[in-house]
């Protein structure tokens, strides 16, 4: 009996090599069925053109689209060769008012430089002749070029391709399988007139975990040797980032792009938690872009805020620890759901604190502990405790008899729906985001309002707080008349 099993087993492996080997030809020969179709001998190319862009993770709310921008121009080249590629676009605020994050509004233009290069080793962003390195976007940007129609070919004719088909749009299409960088798997949907339609593709993102992204190519036109699409909408995390139509393409364009002297040389980022004491009991941590706040209570810490990664997480968590270092962390607060100001909070909840966050947040952030975090599993995959979340509406008050915390819902702010402050009306502190970011010191007002600080302190009047410090979780720790000066009033 044991030796039938065996053979039937081997029989088997052996049935399924054959299957691989033959489903490895058929795709090999449909991707050079589509090469030809769409242009070969194809090193690089520039496309442009016109349309919109939108700011992944930063919405009104949980359920809505993201954020909408008008891309005026965007012009991009790619080189497959180096594996580099950079973009360029103007953008004009779309929604007025604005409505939602992605650093809104945009007065007048904005133009972008955004880059990639050394075989995806070097981002960058250019702004005006001074460059920036992005090290956490040089993934995501190497990856999308593998994700243009003619990068998915030539990904796919080195990445063991495999073949199946499906049917699209009422259609039969071939779906080529293949792994690029060794890491990422990708889908590309190739129709009955051998042109990619479509190519699929996961990237790790903090609060959504292997996020999916897709990308569709339509209304393809002969550019002199090549066909290219003139419609490319891509989409992540179930909603559009990218919506173009493009007019213009080049094969085989220029395409020397290097990474600029300081960023090939510069130092991989250091995550850095500087405290700094602002009451009895109450620490402002700041370091980076993002902050957060810890409020000692008796027998217990509360956090306000796990900003952008994981990595970020676990340094405010190692720094809470070594400021109170006999008392757990309870809670953390979660101001709204932004992906800047969430990315951490699986971070806390692993440690075992539990989430506070407004209720619309709830099925939101439940839907996505359940997501797959195959690319980069995170500390609670790991633990695999449960997320513990509490939600509230427009005001909780935490307290342990002595000290008190009260949370407030910041009503009608057209950044996010359930956006949450912190108050302590003991200490007169309100701690906030982005309904706030004091400019710098001495800066003149702005000449506009912000409509966010503007509704901030409607809500601080219909409240009736008597605050007198303010610690954003962006910028610097102000007063109530700094606040007052940015909207235009006296103190």
């Amino acid at each position: 009996m044991r030796n039938k099993t065996i053979a039937m087993i081997l029989t088997m492996v052996a049935l399924s090599c054959v299957v691989s080997a033959q489903s490895r030809k058929k795709a090999e020969a449909l991707l050079k069925k589509s090469e030809q179709t769409i242009g070969s001998n194809l090193n690089s190319i520039q496309y442009s053109g016109s349309g919109y862009n939108f700011a992944l993770g930063q919405s009104i709310n949980p359920r809505a689209p993201w954020p909408k921008f008008n891309v005026k121009s965007y012009n991009r080249v790619v080189n497959y060769v180096t594996a580099s590629s950079q973009e360029e676009l103007v953008r004009t605020q779309f929604e007025n008012p604005p409505r939602g994050g992605g650093a809104q509004p945009i007065i007048g233009e904005q133009r972008q430089i955004l880059a990639v290069g050394g075989s995806g080793t070097y981002a960058w962003n250019v702004a005006g002749s001074n460059a920036t390195t992005i090290p956490a976007a040089a993934e995501e940007r190497a990856l999308q070029i593998w994700l243009t129609p003619h990068g998915f070919i030539k990904a796919a004719q080195t990445g063991a391709p495999t073949v199946t088909e499906q049917m699209l749009g009422g259609r039969k299409a071939h779906i080529v399988s293949c792994t690029v960088a060794g890491k990422f798997k990708l889908r590309g949907f190739i129709n009955h007139q051998n042109l990619v339609e479509r190519v699929e593709a996961r990237l790790a993102n903090p609060v959504l975990g292997d996020m999916l992204t897709v990308t569709t190519y339509s209304e393809y036109k002969d550019f002199g040797p090549i066909k290219f699409p003139t419609r490319i909408v891509q989409e992540q995390g179930g909603f559009p980032v990218l919506d173009l139509t493009i007019t213009d393409v080049r094969a085989n364009a220029p395409a020397d792009i290097q990474a600029p002297d300081n960023v090939r040389q510069a130092s991989a980022p250091v995550v850095r938690v500087e405290s700094q004491k602002i009451a009895e009991g109450v620490w402002y941590l700041t370091g980076g872009s993002h902050h957060s706040a810890a409020i000692e209570f008796n027998n217990h810490v509360v956090v306000i805020e796990a900003p952008q990664t994981e990595e970020r997480s676990l340094a405010v968590i190692a720094e809470v620890k070594k400021l109170v270092p006999n008392k757990p962390i309870k809670y953390l607060v979660n101001t709204h759901h932004h992906f800047d100001h969430s990315g951490g909070i699986r971070t806390f909840a692993a440690e075992g604190a539990t989430i506070i966050t407004h209720q619309i947040n709830r099925s939101f952030y439940l839907g996505a502990s359940r997501s797959a975090r195959v690319l980069a599993p995170d500390k609670l995959t790991k633990t695999k405790k449960p997320m513990s979340i509490v939600t509230m509406g427009d005001k909780r008050v935490l307290t342990d008899g002595s000290r008190v915390m009260e949370l407030h819902h910041i009503k009608g702010s057209a950044h996010n729906d359930g956006i949450l402050m912190a108050y302590l009306p003991k200490e007169k502190l309100l701690i906030e985001a982005d309904v706030f970011t004091p400019p710098a010191a001495n800066a003149p007002p702005p000449a506009t309002p912000n409509t966010f600080t503007v509704n901030l302190y409607e809500n601080l009047q219909r409240l009736k707080l008597a605050v007198e410090q303010i610690a954003p979780l962006h910028g610097r720790l102000v007063t109530m008349a700094d606040l007052l000066k940015a909207i235009g009033k006296a103190a």
